[in-house]
């Protein structure tokens, strides 16, 4: 089977424009193309496999496997795997980004935070003094550069140095503190996620030219991303005073 897999970083649309990994396959025949059954593995055993079955790939052609093209937000660890007719794993790729060593981010040196807007999300316009989402990071607050979707709570956080362990931490504090920063980023992802879906929908409606500002379902669905934003805020509130302490 002449398949070639490879990872590498997109500009996630479905994401607001946050980083995120993609998966890359490609036959790499001349002529004939390739027929094969496929999974993506969560890394951690958390999230069920997404399988793709009976998949066909002409020569010289590629598929992408990510959160825009399958709804599969990478991390690192997950693996990409091509199936036998017996559903064992014949051939994998696993998600390994570079990391930076702590402190070696050439943009944030360590810090973590979007250089751009501290860590907000956000940037104020001085003539203006509106305040809009900072492009740099698409409002999420982090660096991109160093930027690397890790598993949680299998690991304490996205910005957690591989090097230091849970016995080598200060005391117990400083391991809650870093357990409910993780557990910050990943809920201000999964909010982030669905109001960007709610903005989808809501423009593929407009494309599509439906007289929906008089529905019911429309005025409920700005209820539902306004829930949303106000959620967002105060996620994103505890986690600067968290990051700042």
């Amino acid at each position: 089977m002449n398949l070639k897999g490879e990872f590498s970083w997109i500009q996630s649309l479905r994401l607001g424009g946050r980083k995120a990994i993609s998966f890359t396959l490609k036959c790499t025949n001349l002529l004939s193309s390739e027929s094969f059954d496929a999974a993506i593995l969560d890394g951690s055993g958390a999230r069920q496999p997404m399988y793709f079955t009976g998949q066909s790939l002409s020569a010289r052609k590629s598929l992408r496997f990510d959160y825009d093209t399958v709804g599969w937000d990478w991390c690192q660890g997950d693996k990409f795997v091509i199936l036998n007719k017996k559903g064992k794993i014949k051939e994998e790729w696993v998600a390994n980004m570079k990391t930076y060593a702590y402190g070696e981010c050439p943009s944030c040196h360590g810090t973590h935070r979007c250089p751009q807007c501290a860590g907000s999300g956000r940037i104020t316009d001085r003539r203006t003094h509106m305040v809009k989402t900072c492009q740099a990071c698409a409002g999420t607050g982090q660096c991109q550069t160093c930027y690397l979707p890790m598993h949680s709570p299998q690991n304490i956080g996205q910005y957690t140095n591989p090097g230091i362990g849970f016995n080598q931490m200060a005391n117990s504090a400083d391991v809650s503190k870093q357990r409910r920063i993780a557990t910050l980023n990943s809920q201000i992802q999964e909010l982030q996620a669905k109001i960007e879906k709610i903005n989808w929908d809501l423009r593929i409606m407009k494309l599509r030219d439906i007289s929906y500002n008089s529905q019911l379902t429309y005025q409920s669905i700005l209820r539902l991303r306004f829930t949303y934003e106000q959620q967002l805020i105060k996620l994103q509130s505890e986690l600067r005073q968290l990051e700042m302490m």
